[in-house]
C-alpha cells in the first residue's frame, strides 16, 4: 500500500513538473512573439518618442506623466494636473492605473523620463501564454497542442488591435484567468476561501487595468456562482461569497484609484454605435490575405472587431464533424441521456456566451449592413448599458470561447494525438500567415526607434516658456481636438505647467471652470483659443497672439 501511495505521489509531482515546463515555455513563446511583433525598442523605459503624436496611445502616456508629477492625494489615483482646479483620476485616462500607482511610488529613485507601457505590453503577452496553456491543460490536450493552441491566444487578431491602441484593452489575460477559474469549476467550487481569493483578485485587477472588463469576467462569475448551486442542487449562501469578494475587490480599487471622486461623467449618447456587427467574427477588416473586410451597420462597429482568423475557422471544422460523430455514436449505441454534469457546464457556456453577444450587439442587433431588431427602448436600462458605450468589445470572451472549442474538438477528434496535434500546428501556421500583414504592419510601426517632433512651431511657445511666471493653460473651446490637446498638453508638461481640460475617456465637464477663469482673467495663465473660433476675443481684454494653427492670450505681455 505505502508503495502504491508513493507511486502515486511520484507521478503528480511529475505531472506537475511537467505542466509547470509547459506552462514556462508557453510564457516564452508569449515573450518571443512580442518581441517579434513589437521589438525591444517598446521596453526601453526611457525612450518615451514612440508614445507621442500616437493618438489613444499619447492619452495613456501622458496621463501617466501629470500623475506622476502631481502630489499625492487620497484617494490615490487623482491629479489636479489635467482639470485643474478639480481632480481627474488616473482610470479616465486609460493609464494602466494598477502600473501608474507602482511606478509612481517608485517615481522618486526614477529617471525624469518613464515609461512602463512597453513593458505591460510584453507582460500581458507572457499572461496570454500562460493562462491558455493553463485553460487547455485543464482539458488534458496532449503538450504540443497545448503549446500551438497557446500561439492563437497570443497572437488573438483582438489583441492585436488593442495592445499600443487602447493599451490597457491588451490586458486579456484576466479574461483568460476569469475562463480558467470556471474551466475549474468543478474541482475548486467548494473551497470557499480560495475561489473567493481568486475572484477578489479578478474584481481588484478589473478596478485597477480597466472597466470595460467587468462585464466580460463577470459573465464566468455569475456562470460559477450558478453552477455551484445546481451542482449542490439549493442555493447556499456561501456559494454567493465569490460574487460578494468580486465586486468589494472591484468597488475597492476603483474607489482608491479616485473613480468616484471626479466629475467625470460615466454615460454616453450614442450607445450601438460601436456595437458588435454579428457578422463580426468573419469580418476580418484588413486583417486577413484571404477573407475581405465585410460591411457594417454603423462606421463605428469597428470596436466590435472579432475576427476569428482563418486558421481557427478551418479548426471549427473540426467542431462540426465532432458533434456530427458523437451524435451519430450515441445514437448507435441507443445513448439518449448525457451526463448531467457535461449537460449543466455544456448549457452555462451557451447561456454565457449568447448574453455576451447580446451585451455586445446592444442595443440594436445587426448583421452586415441590415438591422435586425432592437433590444430595448427602455431609456432607464439604455442609461445604465451606456457606460459600456463602445459595448462590441464585450464579445471577446465569446472569441476565447469558440477558439477553445475548437481545439479540444480537434484534440477529441482524432484517436491517434500525434494526428491531432499536425492538424493545430497546420492551422496555427495558417492563422499566423493569414494576419502576417497586420503582424508586419504593428513590427513597422513600433519596432524601429523614432523621433517625435512637436508640431508647435511658433516662437511664441518659446517666448512663453522664456517669460516664466505662467502655472496654468486654460483651453477655452468646448470642442476637444484629441490630438491637439495632446500637443498642448505634451509643452504643459514640460514646462511644469497644468491643463484645465484634456482627451479623457469619459468627458469631464470644465465649461463652468474656463468661464470663471476668462470673466476674471488671470497673469499665471495661458489662454488657447483655436484658430476657427475667436468670436469675441477681444472682450476678454488678453493680450493676444498667433501661434501656429492657434491664438495665445495672457494678461501681461511677453514681448
Amino acid at each position: 500500500m505505502e508503495r502504491l501511495r508513493a507511486e502515486r505521489k511520484a507521478e503528480v509531482m511529475k505531472n506537475k513538473v511537467n505542466s509547470r515546463t509547459v506552462y514556462a515555455a508557453a510564457m516564452l513563446l508569449g515573450a518571443i512573439c512580442f518581441i517579434a511583433v513589437y521589438g525591444i525598442w517598446v521596453l526601453n523605459p526611457l525612450y518615451e518618442e514612440w508614445l507621442l503624436n500616437r493618438g489613444d496611445l499619447t492619452q495613456h502616456y501622458l496621463g501617466w506623466c501629470f500623475f506622476r508629477q502631481s502630489a499625492w492625494t487620497f484617494p490615490f489615483g487623482l491629479t489636479d494636473g489635467l482639470a485643474y482646479p478639480d481632480y481627474s483620476s488616473i482610470i479616465f485616462t486609460d493609464s494602466i492605473p494598477l502600473f501608474a500607482v507602482f511606478f509612481k511610488l517608485l517615481s522618486p529613485v526614477l529617471p525624469e523620463t518613464f515609461q512602463y507601457f512597453g513593458w505591460w505590453g510584453l507582460i500581458c503577452f507572457m499572461l496570454q501564454g500562460l493562462f491558455s496553456a493553463k485553460i487547455l491543460d485543464e482539458f488534458h490536450v496532449g503538450k504540443i497542442e497545448i503549446l500551438a493552441g497557446s500561439l492563437f491566444f497570443i497572437l488573438s487578431p483582438v489583441v492585436i488591435e488593442k495592445m499600443f491602441r487602447h493599451t490597457a484593452l491588451g490586458g486579456h489575460w484576466i479574461i483568460l484567468l476569469a475562463i480558467y477559474l470556471f474551466v475549474r469549476h468543478k474541482s475548486i467550487y467548494t473551497h470557499i476561501g480560495k475561489t473567493s481569493l481568486y475572484w477578489g483578485l479578478i474584481g481588484a485587477y478589473i478596478g485597477s487595468v480597466h472597466m470595460y472588463l467587468l462585464p466580460m469576467c463577470g459573465a464566468f462569475l455569475c456562470g460559477f456562482v450558478l453552477c455551484s448551486w445546481f451542482c449542490e442542487k439549493r442555493l447556499r449562501p456561501k456559494y454567493a461569497l465569490p460574487g460578494v469578494a468580486f465586486l468589494s475587490g472591484l468597488f475597492v480599487c476603483t474607489y482608491l484609484l479616485g473613480g468616484f471622486s471626479t466629475k467625470a461623467e460615466a454615460g454616453s449618447s450614442d450607445l450601438g454605435v460601436f456595437s458588435f456587427n454579428l457578422n463580426g467574427f468573419f469580418n476580418a477588416k484588413g486583417y486577413s490575405r484571404f477573407l475581405p473586410a465585410l460591411k457594417t451597420y454603423y462606421d463605428g462597429q469597428y470596436e466590435g472587431f472579432a475576427y476569428l482568423g482563418l486558421g481557427v475557422i478551418l479548426l471549427l471544422v473540426s467542431v462540426l464533424v465532432y458533434f456530427v460523430y458523437i451524435g451519430y455514436q450515441r445514437i448507435h449505441a441507443g445513448k439518449r441521456r448525457a451526463d448531467r454534469e457535461l449537460v449543466l457546464y455544456g448549457v452555462m457556456y451557451v447561456l454565457m456566451s449568447v448574453g455576451l453577444i447580446l451585451f455586445a450587439a446592444s442595443p440594436e442587433v445587426t448583421f452586415g449592413d441590415k438591422l435586425l431588431f432592437v433590444l430595448t427602448d427602455s431609456s432607464t436600462l439604455t442609461h445604465y448599458w451606456s457606460m459600456f458605450r463602445s459595448s462590441g468589445r464585450i464579445v471577446w470572451p465569446v472569441w476565447y470561447l469558440i477558439t477553445i472549442g475548437a481545439i479540444v474538438c480537434n484534440d477529441r477528434l482524432f484517436s491517434k494525438k500525434n494526428i491531432a496535434a499536425v492538424v493545430l500546428v497546420i492551422c496555427v501556421l495558417i492563422q499566423i500567415f493569414d494576419i502576417s500583414g497586420k503582424l508586419r504592419a504593428q513590427r513597422n510601426t513600433f519596432a524601429g526607434e523614432v523621433v517625435y517632433e512637436s508640431p508647435l512651431k511658433s516662437d511664441v511657445w518659446v517666448r512663453l516658456s522664456e517669460k516664466g511666471g505662467f502655472e496654468h493653460i486654460v483651453w477655452v473651446s468646448h470642442n476637444i481636438d484629441n490630438n491637439g490637446i495632446m500637443h498642448i498638453a505634451k509643452y504643459a508638461y514640460d514646462n511644469g505647467l497644468t491643463m484645465n481640460n484634456y482627451y479623457f475617456a469619459r468627458g469631464i465637464n470644465v465649461n463652468e471652470n474656463t468661464k470663471k477663469s476668462l470673466e476674471n482673467p488671470d497673469k499665471r495663465c495661458v489662454y488657447i483659443f483655436r484658430g476657427d473660433e475667436t468670436e469675441g476675443i477681444d472682450a476678454y481684454g488678453l493680450n493676444l497672439y498667433e501661434a501656429d494653427e492657434y491664438i495665445i492670450g495672457t494678461v501681461d505681455a511677453i514681448d
